[in-house]
């Protein structure tokens, strides 16, 4: 496969990622509320570890000794992972859900590209300028949330504000998690072998948690709607995730996902509490275009570097 294939497939192998974490995050805004988060996430992430762990032992033995020598890394990736899961769940729960996206994912690409300038490395300047453009129109998003859009959540003006700051916190962690889950794919290191051993620390931090608390409603109903979290929401929509960090540069996964907004945005449509709006929309697709305008400018610089490099 050419280097600009294996850039396309990462892309596309993201794109598939959106669509089932944006099913989730539509679905999760309106189950989460009354129901334990850290019940939630510490469940989802103990029948995700050991699905991938069967996975694993079954066919990627060999990886262990060479993630097991990456341990200091392993344990870092333990640490983000924990708290962008931690920090999404919470997001979805206090804020309506193409907001809660926008943030969490769509600021990924500037937080990636401060990372990027900050350790010295080029960024074009078609990318800066959509990735400026992408942080005004999230902090403008942010005020028009925090402003108008209170009357369709359950939640208070100060709850709303504490999730946008989740959400920011999220977005960081998740670019964390891009830039580490990117140095084991370069050591060859397969997707599902690291997958078994990423939410260790978020499941122990979870149950630990829960332990302390008091009055956890849980039932049979809980616990299936936990296992279809656990088995679609999470384990194939991180898999495929993985496998574009895999296929493709950090900097197109991040940008690939600020996509996320407008797919959630188009499923919350089918959400009566949460009607259109012409402003969001037009935020939304604001992010999304100069996204799509970034994702294709970097695919075309790779091809024409790919074929300065075929004619030496």
């Amino acid at each position: 496969m050419t280097e600009q294939g294996r850039y396309l497939s990462g892309v596309f192998c993201t794109l598939l990622y959106i669509f089932i974490a944006s099913t989730q995050s539509v679905m999760l805004n309106i189950w989460l509320y009354g129901v334990n988060v850290f019940l939630v996430v510490g469940l989802s992430f103990v029948v995700v570890t050991i699905v991938f762990a069967i996975i694993g032992f079954l066919r990627q033995r060999e990886a262990y000794v060479t993630l097991f020598s990456q341990w200091r890394l392993l344990v870092a990736l333990n640490i983000v992972s924990m708290f962008n899961w931690l920090f999404y769940f919470l997001a979805i729960k206090y804020l309506e859900p193409s907001v809660a996206v926008t943030l969490t994912q769509g600021l990924g690409p500037v937080s990636m590209t401060v990372y990027l300038l900050s350790a010295g490395q080029a960024v074009s300047r078609v990318t800066r300028c959509c990735h400026l453009v992408i942080f005004m129109t999230a902090i403008a998003m942010c005020a028009y949330t925090v402003m108008f859009r209170n009357a369709y959540t359950l939640y208070s003006r100060e709850a709303m504000i504490m999730g946008i700051i989740i959400a920011v916190l999220c977005s960081i962690s998740i670019t964390a998690t891009v830039v580490i889950s990117k140095r084991f794919a370069v050591s060859k290191i397969p997707a599902s072998a690291l997958l078994s051993l990423r939410f260790p620390m978020l499941i122990v931090v979870c149950l630990g948690i829960l332990a302390f608390q008091n009055n956890v409603v849980v039932s049979s109903t809980i616990f299936y709607v936990i296992l279809i979290i656990a088995l679609v929401g999470v384990s194939a929509s991180i898999y495929f995730l993985q496998k574009g960090i895999e296929l493709t540069t950090p900097l197109a996964v991040s940008t690939v996902l600020a996509l996320s907004p407008l797919a959630v945005f188009v499923i919350q449509l089918f959400n009566n509490h949460t009607p259109f709006s012409p402003i969001l929309f037009v935020m939304i697709m604001t992010i999304v275009s100069v996204s799509i305008v970034s994702i294709i400018f970097d695919a075309r610089q790779i091809g024409r570097k790919e074929r300065i490099r075929e004619n030496f």
